[in-house]
Protein backbone atom coordinates (compact mmCIF):
# COMPACT_ATOMS: atom_id res chain seq x y z
CA UNK A 1 0.00 0.00 0.00
CA UNK A 2 1.20 3.55 -0.61
CA UNK A 3 1.74 6.36 1.86
CA UNK A 4 -1.90 7.37 1.51
CA UNK A 5 -3.05 3.96 2.60
CA UNK A 6 -4.58 3.13 -0.79
CA UNK A 7 -3.61 -0.06 -2.63
CA UNK A 8 -1.09 0.43 -5.38
CA UNK A 9 -2.09 -0.18 -8.96
CA UNK A 10 -0.42 -3.34 -10.30
CA UNK A 11 -0.03 -4.48 -13.89
CA UNK A 12 -1.57 -7.91 -14.66
CA UNK A 13 0.81 -10.50 -16.07
CA UNK A 14 -0.03 -13.52 -18.36
CA UNK A 15 1.07 -16.98 -17.23
CA UNK A 16 1.40 -20.02 -19.61
CA UNK A 17 0.01 -22.98 -17.63
CA UNK A 18 -0.81 -25.32 -20.52
CA UNK A 19 1.67 -27.99 -19.42
CA UNK A 20 1.10 -27.56 -15.66
CA UNK A 21 -0.63 -30.19 -13.58
CA UNK A 22 -2.09 -27.43 -11.37
CA UNK A 23 -2.11 -23.68 -10.83
CA UNK A 24 -1.55 -21.77 -7.57
CA UNK A 25 -2.36 -18.06 -7.52
CA UNK A 26 -3.47 -15.38 -4.98
CA UNK A 27 -2.94 -11.91 -3.54
CA UNK A 28 -2.05 -10.71 -0.10
CA UNK A 29 -3.14 -13.39 2.33
CA UNK A 30 -5.52 -15.12 -0.11
CA UNK A 31 -4.22 -18.12 -2.14
CA UNK A 32 -6.09 -20.24 -4.65
CA UNK A 33 -5.00 -23.76 -5.74
CA UNK A 34 -6.44 -25.33 -8.90
CA UNK A 35 -5.52 -28.91 -9.97
CA UNK A 36 -6.91 -30.86 -12.93
CA UNK A 37 -8.04 -34.49 -12.57
CA UNK A 38 -5.16 -36.97 -13.07
CA UNK A 39 -5.94 -39.64 -15.72
CA UNK A 40 -4.89 -43.19 -14.99
CA UNK A 41 -5.91 -45.95 -17.41
CA UNK A 42 -6.81 -49.36 -16.02
CA UNK A 43 -6.90 -51.16 -19.34
CA UNK A 44 -3.87 -53.29 -18.46
CA UNK A 45 -6.17 -55.18 -16.10
CA UNK A 46 -8.14 -56.32 -19.16
CA UNK A 47 -4.91 -57.29 -20.89
CA UNK A 48 -3.77 -59.36 -17.89
CA UNK A 49 -7.00 -61.37 -18.08
CA UNK A 50 -6.13 -62.72 -21.53
CA UNK A 51 -2.33 -62.81 -21.22
CA UNK A 52 -0.71 -66.17 -20.47
CA UNK A 53 1.06 -66.85 -17.20
CA UNK A 54 4.14 -67.83 -19.19
CA UNK A 55 4.91 -67.39 -22.87
CA UNK A 56 6.67 -70.43 -24.29
CA UNK A 57 8.81 -70.74 -27.42
CA UNK A 58 8.15 -67.22 -28.72
CA UNK A 59 11.61 -65.74 -28.22
CA UNK A 60 12.14 -65.11 -31.92
CA UNK A 61 8.79 -63.35 -32.29
CA UNK A 62 9.38 -61.21 -29.19
CA UNK A 63 12.82 -60.27 -30.48
CA UNK A 64 11.30 -59.22 -33.78
CA UNK A 65 8.68 -57.11 -32.01
CA UNK A 66 11.32 -55.47 -29.83
CA UNK A 67 13.51 -54.74 -32.85
CA UNK A 68 10.58 -53.15 -34.65
CA UNK A 69 9.52 -51.11 -31.61
CA UNK A 70 13.01 -49.73 -30.96
CA UNK A 71 14.36 -49.64 -34.52
CA UNK A 72 14.31 -46.92 -37.13
CA UNK A 73 12.89 -48.81 -40.09
CA UNK A 74 11.04 -46.94 -42.83
CA UNK A 75 7.75 -48.81 -42.30
CA UNK A 76 5.84 -47.59 -39.22
CA UNK A 77 3.31 -50.46 -39.38
CA UNK A 78 3.94 -54.15 -38.61
CA UNK A 79 1.28 -56.75 -39.40
CA UNK A 80 1.19 -60.25 -37.96
CA UNK A 81 -1.12 -62.76 -39.66
CA UNK A 82 -2.27 -65.86 -37.82
CA UNK A 83 -5.03 -68.43 -37.72
CA UNK A 84 -7.57 -68.45 -34.93
CA UNK A 85 -5.65 -70.84 -32.63
CA UNK A 86 -2.07 -69.76 -33.34
CA UNK A 87 -1.61 -67.73 -30.12
CA UNK A 88 -1.61 -64.21 -31.54
CA UNK A 89 -3.40 -62.70 -28.54
CA UNK A 90 -1.03 -64.42 -26.13
CA UNK A 91 2.00 -63.03 -27.95
CA UNK A 92 0.75 -59.44 -28.25
CA UNK A 93 -0.68 -59.29 -24.73
CA UNK A 94 2.64 -60.51 -23.34
CA UNK A 95 4.42 -57.83 -25.34
CA UNK A 96 2.03 -55.18 -23.99
CA UNK A 97 2.73 -56.25 -20.41
CA UNK A 98 6.49 -56.65 -20.96
CA UNK A 99 7.59 -53.93 -23.39
CA UNK A 100 11.27 -53.32 -24.15
CA UNK A 101 13.05 -50.57 -22.21
CA UNK A 102 12.24 -47.11 -23.50
CA UNK A 103 8.96 -48.20 -25.12
CA UNK A 104 5.52 -47.05 -23.95
CA UNK A 105 2.69 -49.24 -25.22
CA UNK A 106 -0.91 -48.22 -25.88
CA UNK A 107 -3.05 -51.27 -26.61
CA UNK A 108 -6.50 -52.38 -27.58
CA UNK A 109 -7.72 -55.96 -27.99
CA UNK A 110 -10.83 -56.13 -30.17
CA UNK A 111 -13.41 -58.42 -28.53
CA UNK A 112 -15.75 -60.63 -30.48
CA UNK A 113 -19.50 -60.24 -30.75
CA UNK A 114 -19.72 -56.44 -31.00
CA UNK A 115 -21.04 -54.27 -33.76
CA UNK A 116 -18.78 -52.01 -35.72
CA UNK A 117 -20.15 -48.93 -33.92
CA UNK A 118 -19.56 -50.40 -30.49
CA UNK A 119 -16.03 -51.47 -31.40
CA UNK A 120 -15.31 -47.98 -32.71
CA UNK A 121 -16.63 -46.25 -29.58
CA UNK A 122 -14.79 -48.63 -27.27
CA UNK A 123 -11.55 -48.09 -29.20
CA UNK A 124 -11.84 -44.30 -28.83
CA UNK A 125 -12.56 -44.50 -25.09
CA UNK A 126 -9.80 -46.99 -24.26
CA UNK A 127 -7.04 -45.61 -26.48
CA UNK A 128 -7.73 -41.91 -25.80
CA UNK A 129 -7.54 -42.53 -22.04
CA UNK A 130 -4.15 -44.23 -22.41
CA UNK A 131 -2.84 -41.44 -24.64
CA UNK A 132 -3.90 -38.75 -22.17
CA UNK A 133 -2.15 -40.63 -19.38
CA UNK A 134 1.11 -40.54 -21.34
CA UNK A 135 0.84 -36.73 -21.67
CA UNK A 136 0.17 -36.31 -17.91
CA UNK A 137 -2.81 -34.22 -18.89
CA UNK A 138 -6.50 -34.46 -18.27
CA UNK A 139 -9.32 -35.68 -20.46
CA UNK A 140 -10.64 -33.07 -22.87
CA UNK A 141 -13.81 -31.44 -21.69
CA UNK A 142 -17.12 -31.50 -23.52
CA UNK A 143 -16.34 -34.62 -25.61
CA UNK A 144 -19.07 -35.21 -28.16
CA UNK A 145 -19.64 -37.72 -30.92
CA UNK A 146 -18.45 -35.13 -33.43
CA UNK A 147 -15.21 -34.28 -31.56
CA UNK A 148 -14.11 -37.69 -30.24
CA UNK A 149 -12.27 -38.74 -33.41
CA UNK A 150 -10.43 -35.41 -33.69
CA UNK A 151 -9.26 -35.60 -30.06
CA UNK A 152 -8.09 -39.20 -30.64
CA UNK A 153 -6.08 -38.30 -33.74
CA UNK A 154 -4.58 -35.32 -31.95
CA UNK A 155 -3.83 -37.48 -28.94
CA UNK A 156 -1.63 -39.75 -31.09
CA UNK A 157 0.66 -36.85 -31.96
CA UNK A 158 0.66 -35.34 -28.43
CA UNK A 159 1.46 -38.66 -26.74
CA UNK A 160 4.16 -39.54 -29.29
CA UNK A 161 5.82 -36.13 -28.85
CA UNK A 162 5.59 -36.36 -25.06
CA UNK A 163 7.28 -39.78 -25.15
CA UNK A 164 9.95 -38.46 -27.52
CA UNK A 165 10.75 -35.59 -25.10
CA UNK A 166 11.31 -38.17 -22.37
CA UNK A 167 13.53 -40.29 -24.65
CA UNK A 168 10.84 -42.95 -25.11
CA UNK A 169 8.89 -44.28 -28.07
CA UNK A 170 5.15 -44.79 -28.39
CA UNK A 171 3.90 -48.11 -29.78
CA UNK A 172 0.21 -48.76 -30.51
CA UNK A 173 -0.78 -52.45 -30.38
CA UNK A 174 -4.16 -53.54 -31.78
CA UNK A 175 -5.13 -57.21 -31.84
CA UNK A 176 -8.20 -58.99 -33.22
CA UNK A 177 -8.51 -57.37 -36.65
CA UNK A 178 -10.66 -60.00 -38.27
CA UNK A 179 -13.33 -59.83 -40.97
CA UNK A 180 -15.73 -61.58 -38.59
CA UNK A 181 -15.36 -58.99 -35.80
CA UNK A 182 -16.63 -55.80 -37.49
CA UNK A 183 -13.42 -53.82 -37.19
CA UNK A 184 -13.70 -51.46 -40.15
CA UNK A 185 -14.45 -48.51 -37.86
CA UNK A 186 -11.45 -49.32 -35.67
CA UNK A 187 -9.10 -49.51 -38.66
CA UNK A 188 -10.25 -46.11 -39.90
CA UNK A 189 -9.16 -44.61 -36.54
CA UNK A 190 -5.59 -45.86 -36.80
CA UNK A 191 -3.07 -43.01 -37.22
CA UNK A 192 -2.07 -42.07 -40.75
CA UNK A 193 0.54 -39.44 -39.81
CA UNK A 194 2.96 -40.81 -37.23
CA UNK A 195 5.31 -38.41 -35.42
CA UNK A 196 7.97 -38.85 -32.78
CA UNK A 197 8.99 -42.28 -34.10
CA UNK A 198 5.60 -43.82 -33.27
CA UNK A 199 5.07 -47.46 -34.31
CA UNK A 200 1.88 -49.52 -34.81
CA UNK A 201 1.62 -53.32 -34.39
CA UNK A 202 -1.48 -55.05 -35.76
CA UNK A 203 -2.63 -58.61 -35.13
CA UNK A 204 -4.80 -59.75 -38.06
CA UNK A 205 -6.28 -62.96 -39.38
CA UNK A 206 -4.89 -64.72 -42.43
CA UNK A 207 -6.23 -63.10 -45.58
CA UNK A 208 -7.49 -59.95 -43.82
CA UNK A 209 -7.56 -56.82 -45.93
CA UNK A 210 -7.91 -53.25 -44.69
CA UNK A 211 -10.96 -51.19 -45.72
CA UNK A 212 -10.82 -49.47 -49.08
CA UNK A 213 -11.97 -46.08 -47.75
CA UNK A 214 -8.83 -45.29 -45.75
CA UNK A 215 -7.21 -41.87 -46.24
CA UNK A 216 -5.22 -41.61 -49.49
CA UNK A 217 -1.79 -41.63 -47.80
CA UNK A 218 -2.54 -44.11 -45.04
CA UNK A 219 0.41 -46.53 -44.48
CA UNK A 220 -1.91 -49.54 -44.61
CA UNK A 221 -2.67 -48.75 -48.25
CA UNK A 222 0.99 -49.13 -49.18
CA UNK A 223 1.90 -52.05 -46.95
CA UNK A 224 1.84 -55.31 -48.90
CA UNK A 225 3.82 -57.65 -46.68
CA UNK A 226 2.87 -59.26 -43.40
CA UNK A 227 4.47 -61.78 -41.02
CA UNK A 228 2.84 -65.16 -40.55
CA UNK A 229 2.67 -66.41 -36.97
CA UNK A 230 3.00 -70.17 -36.88
CA UNK A 231 0.81 -72.04 -34.37
CA UNK A 232 2.27 -72.83 -30.98
CA UNK A 233 3.22 -76.45 -30.41
CA UNK A 234 4.17 -78.11 -27.17
CA UNK A 235 7.47 -80.03 -27.09
CA UNK A 236 5.66 -83.36 -27.44
CA UNK A 237 3.54 -82.04 -30.31
CA UNK A 238 6.62 -80.58 -31.95
CA UNK A 239 8.45 -83.91 -31.79
CA UNK A 240 5.42 -85.68 -33.21
CA UNK A 241 5.06 -83.06 -35.95
CA UNK A 242 8.75 -83.31 -36.82
CA UNK A 243 8.50 -87.11 -37.02
CA UNK A 244 5.44 -86.82 -39.27
CA UNK A 245 7.18 -84.23 -41.41
CA UNK A 246 10.28 -86.41 -41.75
CA UNK A 247 8.15 -89.39 -42.72
CA UNK A 248 6.23 -87.28 -45.18
CA UNK A 249 9.49 -85.95 -46.65
CA UNK A 250 10.80 -89.49 -47.13
CA UNK A 251 7.56 -90.63 -48.70
CA UNK A 252 7.42 -87.53 -50.84
CA UNK A 253 11.01 -88.12 -51.99
CA UNK A 254 10.21 -91.70 -52.88
CA UNK A 255 7.07 -90.68 -54.78
CA UNK A 256 8.97 -87.92 -56.50
CA UNK A 257 11.62 -90.38 -57.65
CA UNK A 258 8.90 -92.73 -58.90
CA UNK A 259 7.21 -89.85 -60.65
CA UNK A 260 10.46 -88.86 -62.34
CA UNK A 261 11.10 -92.43 -63.47
CA UNK A 262 7.56 -92.69 -64.78
CA UNK A 263 7.94 -89.35 -66.56
CA UNK A 264 11.22 -90.46 -68.14
CA UNK A 265 9.66 -93.74 -69.25
CA UNK A 266 6.70 -91.83 -70.65
CA UNK A 267 8.99 -89.47 -72.53
CA UNK A 268 11.01 -92.39 -73.94
CA UNK A 269 7.85 -94.19 -75.00
CA UNK A 270 6.49 -90.99 -76.50
CA UNK A 271 9.70 -90.51 -78.46
CA UNK A 272 9.37 -94.07 -79.76
CA UNK A 273 5.76 -93.41 -80.72
CA UNK A 274 6.69 -90.18 -82.49
CA UNK A 275 9.53 -91.87 -84.36
CA UNK A 276 7.25 -94.69 -85.43
CA UNK A 277 4.56 -92.31 -86.61
CA UNK A 278 7.09 -90.32 -88.61
CA UNK A 279 8.55 -93.52 -90.09
CA UNK A 280 5.08 -94.84 -90.85
CA UNK A 281 4.18 -91.63 -92.67
CA UNK A 282 7.37 -91.94 -94.73
CA UNK A 283 6.80 -95.67 -95.32
CA UNK A 284 3.40 -95.36 -96.92
CA UNK A 285 4.24 -92.36 -99.08
CA UNK A 286 3.85 -92.75 -102.85
CA UNK A 287 7.54 -92.27 -103.49
CA UNK A 288 8.50 -94.92 -100.91
CA UNK A 289 6.07 -97.46 -102.37
CA UNK A 290 7.22 -96.80 -105.90
CA UNK A 291 10.83 -97.25 -104.82
CA UNK A 292 9.95 -100.51 -103.04
CA UNK A 293 8.21 -101.91 -106.17
CA UNK A 294 11.16 -100.85 -108.27
CA UNK A 295 13.57 -102.65 -105.94
CA UNK A 296 11.41 -105.78 -106.06
CA UNK A 297 11.28 -105.82 -109.87
CA UNK A 298 15.04 -105.21 -110.09
CA UNK A 299 15.70 -108.19 -107.83
CA UNK A 300 13.29 -110.41 -109.79
CA UNK A 301 14.79 -109.36 -113.09
CA UNK A 302 18.31 -109.89 -111.78
CA UNK A 303 17.72 -113.39 -110.50
CA UNK A 304 15.67 -114.32 -113.58
CA UNK A 305 18.52 -113.17 -115.81
CA UNK A 306 21.02 -115.11 -113.70
CA UNK A 307 18.99 -118.32 -114.08
CA UNK A 308 18.64 -117.71 -117.83
CA UNK A 309 22.42 -117.43 -118.12
CA UNK A 310 22.85 -120.67 -116.17
CA UNK A 311 20.32 -122.39 -118.46
CA UNK A 312 22.15 -121.29 -121.59
CA UNK A 313 25.49 -122.32 -120.17
CA UNK A 314 24.07 -125.70 -119.27
CA UNK A 315 22.12 -126.55 -122.48
CA UNK A 316 23.20 -124.28 -125.28
CA UNK A 317 25.99 -126.73 -126.23
CA UNK A 318 23.42 -129.49 -126.59
CA UNK A 319 20.64 -127.65 -128.32
CA UNK A 320 19.82 -123.93 -128.39
CA UNK A 321 16.14 -124.88 -128.59
CA UNK A 322 16.38 -126.45 -125.10
CA UNK A 323 17.97 -123.30 -123.72
CA UNK A 324 15.19 -121.27 -125.34
CA UNK A 325 12.48 -123.45 -123.79
CA UNK A 326 14.17 -123.14 -120.38
CA UNK A 327 14.37 -119.38 -120.84
CA UNK A 328 10.62 -119.22 -121.43
CA UNK A 329 9.94 -121.32 -118.34
CA UNK A 330 12.33 -119.26 -116.20
CA UNK A 331 10.68 -116.04 -117.42
CA UNK A 332 7.28 -117.52 -116.45
CA UNK A 333 8.71 -118.20 -112.99
CA UNK A 334 10.07 -114.61 -112.88
CA UNK A 335 6.63 -113.29 -113.69
CA UNK A 336 5.23 -115.35 -110.84
CA UNK A 337 7.91 -114.05 -108.51
CA UNK A 338 7.11 -110.48 -109.56
CA UNK A 339 3.42 -111.13 -108.93
CA UNK A 340 4.25 -112.46 -105.45
CA UNK A 341 6.85 -109.87 -104.45
CA UNK A 342 5.74 -106.59 -106.06
CA UNK A 343 2.34 -106.29 -104.24
CA UNK A 344 4.00 -107.17 -100.93
CA UNK A 345 6.70 -104.59 -101.59
CA UNK A 346 4.02 -102.01 -102.41
CA UNK A 347 2.25 -102.68 -99.10
CA UNK A 348 5.49 -102.59 -97.14
CA UNK A 349 6.71 -99.42 -98.79
CA UNK A 350 9.91 -98.17 -97.18
CA UNK A 351 9.88 -101.20 -94.84
CA UNK A 352 11.03 -103.31 -97.81
CA UNK A 353 14.62 -102.18 -98.19
CA UNK A 354 17.06 -104.94 -99.22
CA UNK A 355 20.58 -103.79 -99.95
CA UNK A 356 21.47 -103.45 -103.60
CA UNK A 357 23.45 -106.21 -105.33
CA UNK A 358 22.94 -108.66 -102.44
CA UNK A 359 20.80 -111.82 -102.28
CA UNK A 360 19.13 -110.62 -99.11
CA UNK A 361 15.66 -110.57 -100.64
CA UNK A 362 15.95 -114.19 -101.83
CA UNK A 363 18.34 -115.90 -99.44
CA UNK A 364 17.84 -114.63 -95.86
CA UNK A 365 20.10 -117.36 -94.43
CA UNK A 366 22.94 -119.69 -95.55
CA UNK A 367 20.62 -122.70 -95.33
CA UNK A 368 18.11 -121.01 -97.60
CA UNK A 369 20.94 -120.21 -99.98
CA UNK A 370 21.97 -123.87 -100.21
CA UNK A 371 18.42 -125.17 -100.47
CA UNK A 372 17.24 -122.67 -103.07
CA UNK A 373 20.45 -122.81 -105.03
CA UNK A 374 20.25 -126.60 -105.17
CA UNK A 375 16.60 -126.41 -106.15
CA UNK A 376 17.49 -124.04 -108.98
CA UNK A 377 20.17 -126.40 -110.31
CA UNK A 378 17.85 -129.40 -110.08
CA UNK A 379 15.18 -127.40 -111.88
CA UNK A 380 17.59 -126.46 -114.65
CA UNK A 381 18.63 -130.12 -115.09
CA UNK A 382 15.11 -131.62 -114.94
CA UNK A 383 13.44 -128.92 -116.99
CA UNK A 384 16.28 -129.15 -119.48
CA UNK A 385 15.86 -132.89 -119.71
CA UNK A 386 12.12 -132.52 -120.37
CA UNK A 387 12.79 -129.83 -122.92
CA UNK A 388 15.46 -132.02 -124.56
CA UNK A 389 12.98 -134.90 -124.80
CA UNK A 390 10.44 -132.61 -126.40
CA UNK A 391 12.98 -131.26 -128.86
CA UNK A 392 14.15 -134.76 -129.77
CA UNK A 393 10.55 -136.01 -130.24
CA UNK A 394 9.68 -132.97 -132.31
CA UNK A 395 12.74 -133.35 -134.54
CA UNK A 396 12.06 -137.08 -134.99
CA UNK A 397 8.50 -136.31 -136.07
CA UNK A 398 9.70 -133.71 -138.53
CA UNK A 399 12.27 -136.16 -139.93
CA UNK A 400 9.69 -138.90 -140.33
CA UNK A 401 7.29 -136.48 -141.93
CA UNK A 402 9.92 -135.46 -144.42
CA UNK A 403 10.20 -139.05 -145.65
CA UNK A 404 6.45 -139.57 -145.54
CA UNK A 405 6.35 -141.83 -142.57
CA UNK A 406 4.50 -139.44 -140.16
CA UNK A 407 1.50 -137.18 -140.36
CA UNK A 408 0.91 -133.55 -139.30
CA UNK A 409 -0.24 -134.46 -135.78
CA UNK A 410 2.40 -134.75 -133.05
CA UNK A 411 3.37 -138.14 -131.87
CA UNK A 412 2.49 -139.53 -128.48
CA UNK A 413 6.02 -138.93 -127.16
CA UNK A 414 5.97 -135.35 -128.39
CA UNK A 415 2.54 -134.72 -126.85
CA UNK A 416 3.63 -136.14 -123.49
CA UNK A 417 6.80 -134.05 -123.53
CA UNK A 418 4.78 -130.95 -124.38
CA UNK A 419 2.40 -131.59 -121.49
CA UNK A 420 5.37 -131.89 -119.19
CA UNK A 421 6.74 -128.61 -120.56
CA UNK A 422 3.44 -126.87 -119.76
CA UNK A 423 3.40 -128.41 -116.29
CA UNK A 424 6.96 -127.27 -115.68
CA UNK A 425 6.02 -123.74 -116.81
CA UNK A 426 3.04 -123.73 -114.42
CA UNK A 427 5.31 -125.07 -111.70
CA UNK A 428 7.72 -122.24 -112.42
CA UNK A 429 4.90 -119.72 -111.99
CA UNK A 430 3.80 -121.29 -108.68
CA UNK A 431 7.39 -121.51 -107.48
CA UNK A 432 7.89 -117.89 -108.45
CA UNK A 433 4.81 -116.87 -106.44
CA UNK A 434 6.04 -118.82 -103.42
CA UNK A 435 9.58 -117.52 -103.66
CA UNK A 436 8.32 -113.93 -104.01
CA UNK A 437 6.06 -114.27 -100.96
CA UNK A 438 8.85 -115.94 -99.00
CA UNK A 439 11.24 -113.16 -99.98
CA UNK A 440 8.80 -110.55 -98.60
CA UNK A 441 8.10 -112.50 -95.38
CA UNK A 442 11.20 -111.36 -93.39
CA UNK A 443 10.50 -107.74 -94.19
CA UNK A 444 6.83 -108.18 -93.34
CA UNK A 445 7.76 -109.79 -90.01
CA UNK A 446 10.17 -106.96 -89.26
CA UNK A 447 7.43 -104.44 -89.93
CA UNK A 448 5.01 -106.38 -87.72
CA UNK A 449 7.58 -106.36 -84.91
CA UNK A 450 7.87 -102.58 -85.23
CA UNK A 451 4.08 -102.30 -85.18
CA UNK A 452 3.90 -104.36 -82.00
CA UNK A 453 6.59 -102.18 -80.45
CA UNK A 454 4.60 -99.09 -81.42
CA UNK A 455 1.44 -100.49 -79.84
CA UNK A 456 3.37 -101.39 -76.70
CA UNK A 457 4.86 -97.89 -76.56
CA UNK A 458 1.41 -96.36 -76.96
CA UNK A 459 0.08 -98.46 -74.11
CA UNK A 460 3.15 -97.55 -72.05
CA UNK A 461 2.47 -93.85 -72.60
CA UNK A 462 -1.14 -94.27 -71.49
CA UNK A 463 -0.13 -96.36 -68.48
CA UNK A 464 2.62 -93.93 -67.48
CA UNK A 465 0.20 -91.02 -67.72
CA UNK A 466 -2.30 -92.87 -65.55
CA UNK A 467 0.38 -93.79 -63.01
CA UNK A 468 1.54 -90.19 -62.90
CA UNK A 469 -2.01 -89.01 -62.25
CA UNK A 470 -2.47 -91.53 -59.43
CA UNK A 471 0.99 -90.66 -58.09
CA UNK A 472 -0.06 -87.03 -57.85
CA UNK A 473 -3.25 -88.10 -56.14
CA UNK A 474 -1.42 -90.32 -53.64
CA UNK A 475 1.04 -87.51 -52.94
CA UNK A 476 -1.81 -85.10 -52.19
CA UNK A 477 -3.51 -87.65 -49.92
CA UNK A 478 -0.54 -87.30 -47.56
CA UNK A 479 -0.66 -83.51 -47.65
CA UNK A 480 -1.04 -81.82 -44.26
CA UNK A 481 -3.57 -79.41 -45.78
CA UNK A 482 -7.16 -80.52 -45.32
CA UNK A 483 -8.34 -78.62 -48.39
CA UNK A 484 -5.91 -80.56 -50.60
CA UNK A 485 -7.02 -83.88 -49.13
CA UNK A 486 -10.69 -82.95 -49.69
CA UNK A 487 -9.95 -82.08 -53.32
CA UNK A 488 -8.20 -85.42 -53.80
CA UNK A 489 -11.25 -87.23 -52.41
CA UNK A 490 -13.52 -85.40 -54.88
CA UNK A 491 -11.15 -86.28 -57.74
CA UNK A 492 -11.22 -89.91 -56.67
CA UNK A 493 -15.03 -90.00 -56.63
CA UNK A 494 -15.12 -88.32 -60.04
CA UNK A 495 -12.69 -90.92 -61.40
CA UNK A 496 -14.82 -93.78 -60.05
CA UNK A 497 -17.94 -92.32 -61.65
CA UNK A 498 -16.19 -91.84 -64.99
CA UNK A 499 -16.39 -88.07 -64.91
CA UNK A 500 -13.45 -85.90 -65.96
CA UNK A 501 -11.11 -84.67 -63.25
CA UNK A 502 -12.10 -81.39 -61.65
CA UNK A 503 -8.57 -80.10 -61.97
CA UNK A 504 -5.83 -80.97 -64.47
CA UNK A 505 -2.94 -83.19 -63.34
CA UNK A 506 0.20 -81.31 -62.36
Amino acid sequence: MGDSGQPEERRSREVDARDAKGVQFGDNNIQYNSFGPVVRSAYLAEVRRVAPAELLDREAELARLAAFATGDGPDPYLRWDAHSESGMTALLSWFVLHPPPGVRVVSYLVPAGRTDRKNRDAFVDVVLEQLVELTDGSMPGHLTVATRQAHLLGGYAEAAEACARRGERLVLVVDGLDDRRNVSGVVRLLPDRLVGGMRVVLGTSVGWRPPTDLPPHHPLREQKRSIYLSPYLSPAERLEREAEQAEWDREHGRREAERQRAAEARRAAQRQVDEWQAAEAARISTAARAAAVRRALVFVAGWTGALVVVAWLAWAWYAPQVAGILTAQIVAGGVGAALGLAPAAFRLGAAYAPASRTPASWFPSPLATVVRGGAALVFVWLAGAVAADYVDAHQDRLLERSVGRAGALPSFAEAVAFVFLVLVALGCVVAGLYVGAAAAAPWRERHQAGLRAYQAATMAVAAATERSAYADMSADVMSPKSAVRAQVYQDFLARLSGEPRRRPPR
